[in-house]
């Protein structure tokens, strides 16, 4: 069913944006082995459309925990979309035992570090919980920018609009626990070094709180791990 629903998340978003839709960067996703996939998430589109055009079938998501609270269609289709339930802005042992799970099986998980969508369009900080994976499970971290699906989806819109979107993949990188002189890496500084990843791959309008991404590369940039 996973495959089913991802292929037609493709077919919709290509036809009716046909034209408009753009993926770069897909050379960057590993082929294989666990991936961190981290987005910032401005529309109801992001979730289902990120997993869609990973080119692997082994991705899993985190989605609120609100989503599987009823034995309804929003349950059914999230979980057949490979989701998984979160409390937000709460340390959900749960969900963490199973983020770690699927990212040391080797498989793909998408989390939105910064735990909501942001209605304004603008990044901000995120919260610690993308660090804290990245550290705790060593797996490379793979920075997506979504451009375009606020304009598409927005709240309220009862149906997309046809203006161009873009899906942007980064260079992976790792997120060490600690540095090279020992001292650890504090969790929140671990998210900001994510959250800068993905604010350089989307125009400076939609950087919001990594605005100044000079700023932001001279306080946590050193903390991602290339190569």
């Amino acid at each position: 069913m996973y495959a089913f629903l991802r292929w037609v998340m493709r077919t919709v978003t290509r036809t009716y944006l046909l034209g408009l839709f753009r993926v770069d960067g897909r050379e960057s996703i590993p082929r294989s082995g666990g991936v961190l996939v981290c987005p910032n998430h401005q529309s109801t589109v992001d979730p289902p459309m990120v997993p869609a055009f990973i080119p692997r079938g082994d991705s899993w998501s985190m989605a609120k925990a609100e989503y599987f609270a009823k034995p309804n269609f929003t349950n059914w289709l999230f979980t057949n979309y490979n989701a998984f339930p979160v409390v937000r802005h709460s340390a959900d042992r749960a969900a963490i035992k199973r983020a770690t799970e699927v990212l040391r099986g080797g498989h793909v998980l998408v989390v939105y570090p910064e735990g909501t969508r942001i209605e304004s369009g603008g990044l901000r900080r995120g919260e610690p919980g993308a660090g804290f994976l990245a550290q705790l499970t060593e797996v490379p971290v793979l920075p997506v920018g979504l451009i375009g699906t606020r304009e598409c989806f927005p709240k309220g819109a009862r149906f997309p609009r046809r203006v161009p979107v873009r899906l942007v993949y980064g260079r992976t990188f790792r997120v060490p626990a600690r540095l090279p002189d020992g001292a650890r890496v504090d969790r929140q500084d671990a998210g900001d070094a994510i959250m800068l990843a993905v604010a350089e791959l989307l125009p400076p309008e939609m950087r919001g709180e990594f605005s100044d991404v000079e700023a932001w590369r001279e306080r946590v940039g050193h903390l991602r791990q290339y190569g």
